[in-house]
């Protein structure tokens, strides 16, 4: 907990400063202020999660100084203090959002209940922020809403995201179970409270994607980088427990940016450059500029690719696909100068994706070469994953009768896969397989099928519509409808009516 107590007089400040060192934890963080700039720039530096403000003070009264404050550190709880004369100015703070006022000299077992308040609304407005974040980030990826018409992203921010990729040989209802886990574990872990939003989402394929959030103008873009790097290592490292030695997780980051869609578009890079993590820094944390724009690992891009691919085919037991695929690896690797790519990644490789047994394979062309030896048996060993009680096919029917019956919620893959007890990204791969199109163009697809159908009612209003489907963002559906029918619900409309 990080308090920050603002104070002309220096015998009031070292009294509140001594009553909350008696009252809170020793880890508590206690910061002063003796007028109304040094409190801006100690709000801009630190951003407490409570500021105990006195009004009158040199330089900036401290009511103007909330108004400047608030404006980057919204989640910081204000207290005014102040003496009896002070209260002509009350409603001019009840405007700018005070939690409350406390008189001076405060009260010891007053200002205890304060406190204990006070942390309980700090969790709260923490907790909310990244619901929020959240529900916005999942509208994106579901397509929903655009960051060109959310409101939300209009606002000045810091973003940045981290891709989280898995890869396991656990049967696929225990990596659910575990992958469950690890979300909730994260998600716990950044509701505990900071100084910026943080939320855990599921990408479109199923791999989950860290975001973290923090209104501009405050800290400067260095101090954020710092920060969030160490935040990204400590979230990594604090999680551990939640994984086990059969799942290994890469962290792909995005460089801290403060336009949202520079971030999405970096997401999107990281996810088609994401394969290269089979050949370097597997289960790692890797900064974007080290993997999307190293061109000395792009030039390999095509063999993790197809490292990826036989994964995929191994995994839902298409073999004859995986002979095909090993055909091609060979032709890739035969100009290969693998010398910059470290052991650890074909080992790495052998360990999570495609078990081979025996020593580690000790390079690329070893790892392929063996792949090709082995990959009859690979098959005819291949444990029950726990996807083989039905056929693929009948897995493509069930997710369509699941999305049939929740379209209208705010639903991914990754909801649906757990509802079939399946793993995401075995769903994601099954699916696109069977039917030629991702899960969530399907999705849209569906969506704007039962607009259409909604819209030949007599009474059809086209923003209920848009909001009874899901979508946040009128402007939105709009648009996607029009690319899916070439004309606009109201053109639509009209079109039946004429």
């Amino acid at each position: 907990m990080r308090i920050l107590v603002a104070d002309d007089e220096s015998l009031v400040r070292y009294g509140l400063v001594s009553v909350l060192q008696e009252i809170l934890p020793s880890s508590s963080v206690i910061m002063e202020a003796a007028n109304g700039l040094e409190l801006v720039e100690t709000i801009r530096e630190f951003r407490p999660h409570i500021a105990f403000v006195d009004i009158r003070m040199p330089k900036m009264d401290g009511l103007e100084a909330i108004s400047r404050a608030a404006e980057f550190a919204p989640n910081t709880l204000w207290v005014v203090l102040t003496g009896h004369a002070d209260f002509s100015y009350a409603r001019k703070a009840l405007k700018l959002g005070v939690e409350d006022f406390l008189l001076k000299p405060p009260d010891p077992e007053e200002l205890k209940a304060l406190l204990k308040k006070l942390m309980v609304r700090a969790g709260t407005l923490q907790v909310r922020g990244n619901r929020e974040l959240e529900s916005r980030i999942s509208s994106v990826l579901g397509d929903t809403t655009s960051t060109r018409f959310d409101p939300y992203f209009k606002k000045p921010r810091f973003w940045q995201a981290g891709l989280i990729l898995w890869n396991s040989l656990l049967p696929n209802p225990e990596e659910t179970r575990k992958r469950r886990e690890f979300a909730v574990r994260l998600i716990g872990l950044l509701d505990k409270g900071d100084e910026f939003s943080g939320t855990v989402v599921s990408m479109r394929d199923g791999s989950l994607l860290l975001v973290l959030s923090i209104p501009a103008g405050g800290m400067a873009m260095n101090q954020v980088i710092e920060l969030w790097h160490k935040r990204f290592v400590n979230l990594r490292a604090k999680t551990g427990h939640a994984r086990v030695e059969e799942i290994a997780d890469t962290w792909l980051l995005t460089r801290v940016v403060t336009d949202v869609e520079e971030m999405f578009s970096e997401i999107e890079k990281l996810s088609r450059v994401a394969p290269l993590r089979y050949l370097y820094h597997p289960g790692e944390l890797m900064e974007y500029a080290d993997i999307a724009c190293n061109n000395k690992i792009l030039r390999n891009l095509t063999i993790a690719e197809l490292l990826e691919d036989l994964g995929s085919t191994w995994k839902t037991g298409q073999e004859d696909d995986y002979h095909g695929l090993i055909h091609k690896l060979e032709d890739e690797i035969r100009n290969l100068q693998d010398d910059d790519i470290n052991a650890s990644g074909p080992a790495w490789y052998a360990r999570y994706v495609i078990p081979l047994p025996g020593l580690p394979p000790d390079s690329l062309t070893d790892l392929i070469r063996r792949l090709h030896n082995e990959g009859h048996e690979l098959f005819e060993n291949q444990p029950n994953r726990g996807d083989g009680d039905s056929p693929q096919g009948s897995l493509v029917d069930k997710t369509v009768a699941v999305m049939n019956r929740r379209y209208r919620e705010t639903v991914g893959i990754a909801q649906v896969a757990e509802e079939l007890g399946v793993s995401p990204n075995y769903l994601s791969t099954v699916f696109k397989k069977e039917t030629g199109m991702s899960f969530t163009r399907h999705l849209t697809e569906l969506r704007l099928d039962k607009a259409r159908e909604l819209l030949h009612r007599p009474d059809a209003n086209i923003g209920h519509i848009a909001r009874s489907l899901g979508y946040q963002s009128g402007r939105h559906f709009t648009r996607l409808f029009k690319d899916r029918f070439g004309m606009t619900p109201s053109q639509w409309i009209n079109k039946r009516r004429n």
